[in-house]
């Protein structure tokens, strides 16, 4: 018992996590900004829990679009990260995130791949494989257009196997979208989040 508490004594007690700085709702913040906060927020909760071989290995995609977020969020600008980055970190932290968590994502991600759309021109799909084929334009209209996702196990195999990918209508997913911004809304209008 006596080397316990002096190695604690020795290490300190409590070690501040790189991740502890979680944001704060604020209700006169814009809808998309909300979103990523409520996004960055969870992924830092997650990460703040992780071992530092787990943030080494587990969670590289989610480091990097939360250390992206972070600083964008902090500066009031909204982050940008590339929707095959942003599809990765929702894949490493999606049996460990809370709903709100992985609806803003799933929002988010849907913006991602929007925004790249419209920088491209055409319509874009984002496919649950990794590699140059993942994201991909297409002169197909928009509302034939379908997002990608493929559910992550909790322990994946040595040698990834070959799944069919989900396929989601793109109308689907901005439904599921509109209903997330009607969820922020709800929150905004309660007392969720603030001061009182």
């Amino acid at each position: 018992m006596g080397t316990i508490i002096s190695w604690v004594r020795a290490n300190g007690g409590w070690l501040r996590s790189p991740f502890g700085d979680l944001p704060m709702l604020r209700a006169d913040d814009p809808q998309a900004h909300q979103t990523w906060l409520i996004l960055t927020g969870g992924l830092a909760l997650i990460l703040s829990r992780a071992s530092k071989a787990e943030l080494e290995t587990r969670f590289v995609a989610a480091r990097e679009v939360y250390a992206i977020a972070r600083g964008r969020l902090q500066k009031k600008r909204l982050p940008k990260p590339e929707p095959m980055l942003l599809r990765d970190a929702l894949q490493e932290i999606s049996n460990l995130a809370d709903p709100m968590t992985r609806e803003a994502g799933r929002e988010c991600l849907a913006r991602a791949v929007e925004r790249i759309a419209r920088k491209s021109s055409a319509p874009a799909t984002v496919s649950a494989h990794t590699g140059p084929s993942s994201l991909q334009s297409s002169s197909a209209p928009l509302s034939s257009q379908a997002v990608s996702t493929q559910a992550t196990t909790a322990a994946a195999p040595a040698e990834p196997e070959e799944h069919q990918a989900t396929q989601i209508d793109l109308d689907l997913l901005f439904e599921r979208s509109n209903k997330l911004r009607g969820t922020v809304a709800f929150a905004r209008s309660t007392t969720f989040g603030q001061d009182g």
